[in-house]
């Protein structure tokens, strides 16, 4: 098996042997045997198969394990780190690398914009685990097993295109149905930024413990257990504490009435509104539209 060289520049970014402007795809057999890929991010994303034992890959935040006979999916620009797992002997994987805009064009485009980008953008699909278990995860497995087919022979780089087109819709219905599964793997990081997107779209509204977890796919004490833990206060904290704020500029610029702005900021009455701005802001609504004044 030809050993594939491992070029990486002073800030990690690997520089992938095979990749060129002409035609951003390459296919490496890779032997993890005996050589670990060390910690590295590049552009281009992954599809790639276990053909050999288990591979163990490493991000900022999880630790996968890859079995063999399993597919797996790289996110453009993620940390990692890559090496046969535990227990694993002859370790071979086959590597589908390929930079986006072969298959989204000008970066503005549908194909950018409809398909690529949702995925490419999206944080909470850095390493993505893909099994023949369900009818996608067997459908992606088979593509790559064509693609790996064709990735020796000569002028084959539409057909190639095509393959790596029908694997990314796959890709794309896969994760809707890891997602629907409650099978993607949320960092808690990106977890709590779900979290805090959803309260500012949503603080004007009666928000609970029980909506907040049910929009992130956890149960509500792991939602209070993982943003406390990145945000230092719980979710329910955080809201009262923004809808405050949002009364605040609220106060500033606008003359409308406290019970009007108590509203708006999503409380439910203006006397807890008042409860609550005093005992975070050390006065009435009223006296701080005063003294802003």
């Amino acid at each position: 098996m030809q050993k594939i060289p491992f070029i990486q520049d002073a800030n990690e970014v690997e520089h992938i042997a095979g990749i060129t402007s002409a035609f951003p795809y390459t296919m490496h057999r890779r032997d993890l045997t005996t050589d670990v890929i060390p910690w590295h991010w590049h552009e281009e994303v992954e599809f790639n198969y276990a053909y050999q034992g288990s591979i163990e890959i490493q991000t900022f935040d999880h630790t996968y394990i890859i079995k063999q006979g399993e597919a797996y999916f790289i996110n453009t620009n993620v940390m990692d780190k890559k090496q046969k797992a535990a227990g694993s002997s002859k370790t071979v994987e086959h590597a589908h690398l390929f930079h986006p805009i072969l298959l989204g064009g000008y970066f503005n485009s549908a194909f950018y914009t409809k398909y690529l980008n949702p995925v490419l953008k999206n944080r909470s699909v850095e390493v993505l685990v893909i099994r023949e278990s369900n009818p996608t995860g067997k459908k992606f497995i088979t593509l790559l097993h064509q693609l790996t087919d064709l990735a020796d022979q000569p002028g084959k780089e539409f057909e190639i295109r095509n393959l790596l087109s029908q694997a990314w819709l796959t890709l794309i219905a896969e994760i809707k149905f890891q997602e629907q599964h409650q099978q993607l793997t949320v960092s808690p990081r990106e977890r709590s930024k779900n979290i805090l997107a959803y309260l500012h779209k949503h603080y004007a509204e009666k928000v609970t413990i029980n909506d907040i977890a049910t929009a992130v796919n956890v149960s509500p004490k792991e939602c209070i257990r993982s943003f406390k833990k990145n945000i230092h206060q719980t979710p329910i904290e955080y809201l009262l504490n923004y809808r405050v704020e949002q009364a605040k500029k609220l106060l500033r610029q606008s003359e409308l009435s406290i019970t009007d702005i108590a509203l708006r900021a999503g409380f439910s009455t203006s006397a807890y509104f008042s409860k609550i701005f005093k005992e975070r802001v050390g006065m009435t609504p009223r006296e701080y539209r005063q003294r802003q004044g």
